[in-house]
């Protein structure tokens, strides 16, 4: 029998000094650190938004986004849990809304377009993605230098280039947030999906395993915090303009974003090998629509955390 349990939250920032006087308590359970959804409900403060956690599930529902955990939520002791590690990297800095005491100026975002020259990544029907995704690029730096935030992309024209490149480029640049933005390929799924990489010592999302195999750490690995933030605003941004199915917040150690010198995502803005949505993706118009949603994720995120 599956068990699902719907929970309401708000995080107030005005009452955090009371936040900050409780603190969490992890049990150790099926050989891991573990919390309780009600306790983490009661740590943040929480009343409005939903937080839909389902036992067995790794993914959860979080202020409005399906997010990707490293370990499944358990059902023990008449109690819906969350491991204590996916508390820290992914519930926290959410809820949290990316704010640090040492904020960062966003001053320069590299956004990199997937693929390009010889290699053309994903094929429609009538569309290839190298195509798609420099033509979405455009838009977005077209909207973030209209916001004054100074833009520069990996590519701007269908040349080869390697993924090694890409971070060297973002390196060289010394950019503030590294953008790579891809269409997807998978028969008829569909939908819109946000990667940033795991933490270290867990798999990513599309890993059968929870334990061992891809769990290695990455240089990004020093940013987890701001790139599930990051995603999360880029995610729900995307949603809300197209109206989408949401894949989620997911974690995965691709080369541009797991060497990346910053904050690093990577978007799946849709499949192509999914006729209808190819249809839509081959729309101007909704291009533009995207492309705007992912230069408003961007724009909230530095919002916040200025």
């Amino acid at each position: 029998m599956r068990f699902r349990l719907v929970f309401s939250f708000v995080l107030a920032f005005g009452t955090s000094a009371l936040a900050q006087s409780r603190s969490l308590h992890a049990h150790r359970l099926a050989g891991g650190s573990y919390i309780t959804v009600s306790e983490i409900v009661e740590y943040y403060q929480l009343g409005r938004s939903q937080l839909v956690a389902e036992r067995d599930h790794r993914d959860i529902q979080l202020s409005g986004v399906q997010h990707w955990l490293s370990a499944p939520v358990l059902e023990a002791r008449g109690q819906l849990w969350i491991s204590s590690l996916d508390v820290l990297k992914t519930i926290d800095p959410v809820l949290r809304q990316g704010r640090s005491r040492n904020p960062t100026p966003i001053r320069l975002v590299v956004l990199d377009p997937g693929h390009g020259g010889s290699d053309t990544g994903a094929r429609g029907r009538q569309s290839t993605e190298k195509v798609m995704t420099l033509d979405v690029a455009k838009r977005v730096e077209r909207y973030l230098e209209a916001a004054g935030l100074n833009t520069i992309l990996t590519r701007k024209s269908d040349k080869t280039l390697g993924l090694s490149d890409r971070v060297d480029f973002a390196e060289a640049k010394r950019a503030d947030l590294f953008v790579s933005i891809h269409f997807n390929s998978g028969g008829s799924a569909e939908g819109i999906e946000t990667y940033c990489v795991p933490p270290a010592g867990k798999s990513s999302t599309a890993s059968q395993r929870i334990f061992g195999g891809d769990t290695e750490a990455s240089p990004n690995n020093r940013y987890d915090e701001k790139n599930v933030w990051l995603a999360h605003c880029v995610q729900r941004s995307a949603l809300r303009a197209t109206g989408a199915p949401d894949r989620g917040v997911r974690r995965a150690r691709f080369v541009v974003i797991r060497d990346a010198p910053c904050p690093a995502i990577l978007i799946e803005g849709g499949f192509l090998s999914n006729r209808t949505e190819e249809q839509r993706i081959l729309t101007a118009d909704y291009r533009e629509k995207l492309a705007k949603a992912i230069a408003d994720g961007i724009l909230d995120y530095r919002r916040s955390t200025q």
